[in-house]
């Protein structure tokens, strides 16, 4: 019995190993065969790629989407967007074929990045109107764009509007550099009617988005229905304080576009609400989104975020003033409203870090003048003193 079983498997091993060295050609020459149908496409990253088909495309199907995606125009056409450099693949079927793609994303070429200095302060109401007035309506014919002030050229496709020197209209301007606001705000702070909220600076690559947030995490409990009944409490946090989000695009050396998202929230304890024995503080937010063109040095400044508080004081004759119903005769309530707004000027310059340094190209010469007592000395002739009852010659 063993003999024959062992010749049995003998033959089965030689069988199954003829079979896979026959095989095996085939294989090799199918996976080439399916490496050759691929389609090899380069792109730099930010940069797109259209494909059309003869017959509709019915499915598309992106290995890596954080490296490309795909969007579809119609029904024969779709378009590859190149994101992050790395390599994926785009399978697309048309009917009864399909198409394969492996996308390419190289690095960009670009490496300029832009640097950004912002300023966060909140100015009393009056005085950025009176400086708003003062430095905006120097030139009464001002141009404007869309969110955009410049004297020097107007941005938008809505053409010139002339705004009359009577607003105190105050909220995207460029048309002065940042000394001048930096100025202002160290004079208002040192009077008392502004304050400094955030000075950071943010530095990001060619069409990449920064964010700052200078602030905090508030909880708040969220109740949620359970098993039989019962209701459970999760804890999700919600941020607070100063934030900014920027998007820059060097479009030239002179000329760059910021996407600027700035923001600052503040707890309201006023509108505060309970939740499950919780009191959690409403959020007070202003919030602004724009996206202008700006020369690098040159200040983008955005204003027109207003908050309003009243404060109230009480004042009388003491003990009289709290007897019930008659203490009103002898006390003065006075309100105060405060108005103040949010004041974010952003200056943004182009660093290249693959530019090489600036160099000294001017050749230093070694000073070879003589100090002016040497020259004094060798250009004084000499002093000859007569000797008594001895002809002293002329020329010695």
């Amino acid at each position: 019995m063993n003999g024959p079983t062992r010749g049995h498997r003998l033959l089965a091993y030689a069988l199954l190993l003829a079979s896979g060295f026959l095989a095996s050609p085939a294989s090799v020459a199918l996976a080439q065969t399916a490496e050759q149908d691929i389609i090899r496409v380069a792109l730099p990253a930010g940069r797109s790629y259209p494909i059309h088909t003869n017959v509709p495309v019915t499915r598309v199907s992106v290995a890596n989407p954080a490296i490309a995606d795909v969007v579809v125009i119609g029904e024969r056409d779709i378009v590859v967007n190149a994101r992050a450099a790395g390599e994926t693949d785009v399978i697309m079927w048309t009917g009864e074929t399909r198409q394969h793609y492996r996308i390419l994303v190289n690095p960009p070429t670009d490496r300029r990045q832009v640097s950004l200095g912002i300023v966060f302060a909140e100015v009393r109401r009056d005085a950025l109107l009176n400086f708003g007035v003062s430095a905006l309506y120097r030139d009464q014919n001002v141009r404007v764009g869309t969110g955009l002030f410049n004297n020097d050229n107007a941005v938008g496709a809505n053409g010139n509007v002339t705004v009359p020197a009577d607003r105190g209209f105050f909220t995207v301007l460029t048309n002065f550099g940042s000394n001048d606001v930096l100025a202002f705000i160290e004079a208002e702070q040192s009077r008392g009617n502004a304050r400094l909220l955030a000075r950071p600076n943010l530095m990001s690559a060619n069409r990449q988005e920064a964010n700052f947030l200078a602030g905090g995490e508030i909880p708040v409990p969220i109740a949620q229905p359970g098993q039989g009944g019962q209701t459970f409490v999760t804890i999700s946090y919600r941020e607070f304080g100063i934030r900014l989000r920027f998007t820059p695009e060097i479009l030239s050396d002179s000329l760059i576009t910021l996407a600027v998202r700035p923001e600052v929230s503040t707890l309201d304890y006023a509108n505060a609400i309970t939740i499950s024995g919780f009191r959690i503080p409403a959020l007070q937010t202003r919030r602004v989104e724009t996206t202008v063109d700006v020369k690098p040095s040159q200040s983008l400044i955005i204003s027109g975020l207003m908050s309003e508080t009243r404060d109230r004081s009480r004042t009388g004759i003491p003990l009289l003033m709290d007897i019930p119903i008659i203490g009103a005769l002898f006390s003065s309530t006075r309100w105060q409203k405060n108005e103040t707004e949010l004041l974010v000027v952003v200056t943004p310059t182009i660093v290249d870090p693959t530019r090489p340094p600036a160099r000294n190209i001017l050749r230093v010469l070694p000073d070879t003048t003589l100090p002016a007592r040497e020259v004094i000395e060798e250009s004084t002739p000499p002093v000859i003193t007569p000797t008594p009852g001895r002809r002293t010659p002329l020329n010695p």
